[in-house]
């Protein structure tokens, strides 16, 4: 009976002396995230936030004050050039209002005659567009022009015509505006019909009723059918680092593709959510397939700036700061964190392609502010 005693004490001390080391062993351990050190295909981004507008739009407003009575159309409904979008009636025009008409009618005149002088010009630089991109064609059969440059004379093509596009548009307003003062001059009538002044889609109604409203009231907003394009603001540092012709990603749901068409040689103030300053310059991309996408979306854009075969890459997570360089925790054969440090080549907001460590290395995404050099690590 003591020889069983004996044995049971035995055992349960042999057991609680187990228990002990493994909870000592596993307390010391210090439980982290880990990743492996990847080579593969490694995209240089820009990741901002953006938002989506039609290509042509024109906001309809009130040539004179009257009463407005708007037609049965609604938002979304298409509309042809010339299509009736409701009547503004006038009262009846004292001299007072009759020279007030009439110097109206000598601004539409001038507003009418710069249209015309706009659209000869964007006319011009549509036609010389597509010259050069004829003579690049034939330079490229050639082997005298590289293919890129071939793709930015058409993507300048491009964008000639639908500036040219705009400016014709813009005439049609301006006509518009100034044969709708006309109507309203003695002997012109009193009645003035409000027209679409190019095909495409009612994106807005300001004015859904019918009331007295006065010049100049916006009525409703029309844009182009189809034809989308995306503002991307990015930081004025980063403008340089972005080619013309790049591809934009779009992420909204229902992911969409862009390329760059151009750059706004201007840039503007936003002020951050953290309430400070930046200069932001509008990148403008041509969306190829608008799918969901429709005027005004928010979306989430990434600009490619370039593209790196067989590549080191790690999670940008993985990164801390050693000094003014970069490092990382590496995990050995034991279990052990060792700072190791790292060339970053490029860092975007996900990963990182760096130089300086072998590939299949197990690295500590994250380090919490325990981890130290030598602590040994559970990454299970």
């Amino acid at each position: 009976m003591r020889t069983r005693l004996r044995w049971s004490v035995f055992v349960t001390l042999a057991a609680l002396a187990v228990f002990g080391v493994w909870w000592r062993a596993s307390r010391s351990a210090l439980l982290v995230e880990t990743a492996v050190v990847t080579r593969q295909v490694f995209e240089e981004t820009l990741v901002a936030d953006a938002r989506t507008r039609v290509r042509w739009h024109v906001d309809v407003t009130a040539p004179v004050s009257g009463e407005w009575t708007p037609s049965a159309l609604q938002v979304g409904d298409r509309v042809a050039a010339g299509a009736l979008l409701g009547t503004l009636t006038a009262a009846s025009a004292d001299p007072a209002n009759a020279r007030a008409l009439a110097a109206q009618l000598g601004v539409a005149d001038a507003e009418l005659a710069a249209a015309r002088a706009a659209r000869s010009a964007a006319a011009a630089a549509s036609a010389e567009a597509e010259r050069a991109l004829g003579r690049a064609e034939r330079l490229t059969a050639a082997g005298g022009v590289t293919e890129e440059e071939l793709d930015r004379a058409r993507t300048l093509v491009e964008a000639r015509q639908r500036e040219d596009d705009i400016a014709r548009a813009r005439v049609s307003a301006a006509t518009f505006a100034r044969d709708a003062i006309r109507a309203l001059l003695p002997g012109g009538g009193s009645t003035v019909r409000v027209t679409a002044p190019g095909a495409g889609v009612v994106l807005r109604q300001d004015e859904e009723h019918a009331r007295v409203v006065p010049a100049g009231a916006p009525l409703m907003m029309l844009g182009s059918s189809g034809a989308l394009e995306v503002v991307v603001d990015v930081l004025s540092t980063d403008v340089g680092r972005i080619p013309t012709g790049a591809p934009i990603l779009l992420f909204n749901g229902a992911d969409s593709k862009a390329h760059v068409l151009r750059i706004e040689p201007a840039a503007h103030t936003v002020r951050s959510a953290l309430g400070v300053d930046e200069q932001r310059v509008s990148v403008i991309g041509d969306i190829h397939a608008p799918g969901a996408l429709g005027h005004d979306f928010e979306v989430r854009a990434r600009i490619v700036l370039g593209r790196h075969d067989a590549a080191l890459v790690i999670p940008s997570g993985a990164l801390v700061r050693d000094g003014d360089a970069w490092s990382v925790f590496a995990i050995d054969a034991n279990d052990r964190a060792h700072l190791v440090r790292v060339k970053v080549l490029v860092r975007g907001a996900e990963q990182a392609m760096i130089e300086g460590i072998a590939e299949g290395t197990r690295v500590v995404v994250h380090p919490p502010e325990a981890l130290e050099e030598g602590t040994r690590v559970d990454h299970r």
